[in-house]
C-alpha cells in the first residue's frame, strides 16, 4: 500500500526540530528509523500533514552508561561492550525487540514514543472498515471494552521503557521554550489516544539520562511474544535489585510492558520483600504479587488471563537468571 501524501521536513537541529514541532501543532508527526510509523500511515493510522524527519540531527546519537540519545540505533546497544558490562539489562531488553534488520533502523526514541497498538487498530482500512472502525482511529468505540466512549485501551508496547523504569531513568524532552526532564516512569499515561501524561506541546524526546546509582542494581528482562523474532511483546518484564552487606534486599523495582496503555511499575506492589534474602520462596512471593497487581486486556492475540498469569512466571524467570540463590 502507498503512503499517503505529506509535507517533508529535515532539520538539520534539535532546535529547529522543536521549532517545527510547535509550528504544527496536533498536525505533525516525527520519523526517526520508520520501523512503526510508515507501516501505520500505509495502513491510513491517525497520519499527519507534516513529517519531521530526525536523520539529518547531530548530538543525539550517545551510547554511554549515563546517556542514550534518541537516535541511537537499538544495534547499538545490543553491541556496546560498555553497556554490556556496566547495564546488561539494556542490552538484553535491545536483542529481544523485534528483528536484527529492524534493530539496525529503530532507534531508542523510537520504541520509548511507540504509538500504543491494538489487535482491532493495526489492521488494513478495509479490515477496519468491516469492524466499523474504533475510537482510536475514525471510530466512536473502543472495540476492546464496548462501553467504553471515552477512553482507548490499546495497549503500549515499547521495551526499552520497562527496563529504563526500573533503573531510575529520566527522559530529556525539548521545545521551543527549552528543554527539561522527567522520570520515565511518570511519563506515560494509561490512554491509548493520549499516550503520554506528561508531555507537553511540541516537545521532543532528545535523549534519556541513566543515573550513577543503575549500575549497583542486578537486572534483567524477559518477553512474551508468539514467535521469538519479530513479533512485538504481548508481556514484557523488567526486574532490578540490590542487596546489602548482609544479602537482604535493599532495592526493588520491577516494571512490566504490553500489558495496558502505559508500562506499569509494580514498585508499591513489591515494597514489602524489601529486607528478605533471596530464595525461591520469595521468588514466587514476589512473582505472585506482581501478578495480582497487574491488569491486562483483550487487546492482542493472546489471552488477558494468560498473559497475567505469565507475569507471575516471568518475574521468577528473571530472578532465577540473574542470582542462582533465587532457584535453589
Amino acid at each position: 500500500m502507498d503512503l499517503p501524501a505529506f509535507e517533508y521536513h529535515r532539520p538539520s537541529t534539535p532546535a529547529e526540530a522543536a521549532a517545527l514541532m510547535a509550528r504544527f501543532s496536533d498536525d505533525v508527526d516525527v520519523v526517526a528509523g520508520g520501523t512503526d510509523l510508515l507501516p501505520n500511515y500505509k495502513n491510513r493510522l491517525n497520519n499527519k500533514g507534516h513529517v519531521v524527519s530526525l536523520a539529518g540531527l547531530d548530538g543525539l546519537r550517545e551510547c554511554t552508561t549515563s546517556r542514550l540519545g534518541a537516535l541511537t540505533r537499538l544495534v547499538e546497544i545490543e553491541r556496546s561492550a560498555e553497556l554490556a558490562a556496566a547495564l546488561p539489562v539494556l542490552v538484553q531488553t535491545a536483542k529481544a525487540i523485534s528483528s536484527p534488520p529492524l534493530r539496525e533502523h529503530g532507534t531508542v526514541g523510537g520504541n520509548l514514543m511507540l504509538d500504543t497498538r491494538c489487535y482491532y487498530f493495526n489492521q488494513s482500512p478495509m479490515w477496519r472498515a468491516s469492524k466499523n472502525f474504533c475510537l482510536k482511529a475514525e471510530g466512536g468505540q473502543c472495540l476492546v471494552v464496548p462501553a467504553s466512549n471515552d477512553h482507548c485501551y490499546a495497549t503500549y508496547s515499547g521495551e526499552l521503557a520497562a527496563a529504563l523504569v526500573v533503573l531510575g531513568a529520566e527522559l530529556e524532552l525539548l521545545s521551543s521554550e527549552g528543554a527539561r526532564t522527567v522520570p520515565v516512569a511518570d511519563f506515560f499515561e494509561d490512554e491509548g489516544i493520549v499516550r503520554f501524561r506528561d508531555r507537553r506541546a511540541g516537545e521532543l524526546l532528545v535523549g534519556v539520562n541513566i543515573p550513577d546509582a543503575a549500575q549497583e542494581l542486578t537486572a534483567g528482562y524477559n518477553k512474551l511474544r508468539i514467535r521469538d523474532s519479530i513479533d512485538f511483546p504481548s508481556l514484557g518484564v523488567a526486574v532490578a535489585y540490590r542487596l546489602d552487606a548482609s544479602g537482604a534486599l535493599d532495592r526493588l523495582h520491577v516494571c512490566t510492558t504490553a500489558l495496558r496503555s502505559k508500562p506499569d511499575s509494580l514498585d508499591e506492589a513489591v515494597a514489602g520483600f524489601l529486607g528478605r534474602t533471596p530464595s525461591p520462596d520469595l521468588a514466587a512471593e514476589i512473582g505472585t504479587a506482581c501478578m495480582k497487581a497487574s491488569v491486562a486486556y483483550r487487546n492482542v492475540p493472546l489471552d488477558p488471563k494468560y498473559r497475567r498469569k505469565m507475569v507471575a512466571v516471568f518475574v521468577r524467570r528473571v530472578l532465577g537468571r540473574l542470582d542462582e540463590r533465587w532457584t535453589s
